[in-house]
């Protein structure tokens, strides 16, 4: 008998699975798709199966390495940081409608990094929203697409 074998881990196993989840209704919304440009072969059909693709490796790898006892040690939970990052999630949520993308993205980037043991507010919320001003910039002016507007992004 083995006596060095390594326990599963379950869960690591339940996380792999739910990546396999996340994967199968990626690629089965991707069938959903019904856009096309003319008689080009890719279209953005093909991006929900390159990520849900993907996901389902990550998810395989995960669950055999959660099956075999191979995944890294873990840190100790820490309930405060958690607390942070979704307090932070809820702040954007209650944000990206009334105040905008780039405040709504600030508040988080400075919560999750408090979470991650800033002590500096004001500097992480000056860094979130240089952040969040190059994506706005990049995906409103740049690719064209809308995203939730308030009093910052008018002056893009």
């Amino acid at each position: 008998m083995d006596v060095d074998r390594k326990r599963p881990d379950r869960p690591v196993v339940v996380i792999g699975a739910a990546l396999l989840a996340i994967a199968a209704v990626v690629v089965w919304q991707g069938f959903q798709v019904r856009a096309s440009f003319g008689s080009q072969a890719l279209g953005p059909q093909m991006m929900p199966f390159l990520v849900g693709g993907f996901l389902a490796v990550l998810g395989a790898l995960t669950v055999v390495a959660g099956l075999r006892g191979e995944a890294p040690a873990r840190d100790p939970d820490e309930p405060v940081a958690v607390v942070w990052i979704a307090g932070g999630i809820a702040a954007m949520l209650l944000l990206i409608k009334t105040a905008g993308f780039i405040p709504a993205c600030a508040v988080l980037f400075a919560a999750t990094a408090r979470a991650f043991g800033s002590t500096r507010p004001a500097v992480d919320l000056a860094i979130g929203a240089a952040m969040a001003i190059v994506i706005f910039v990049f995906f409103a002016k740049v690719l064209g697409l809308s995203l939730p507007s308030g009093l910052a992004e008018s002056w893009f």
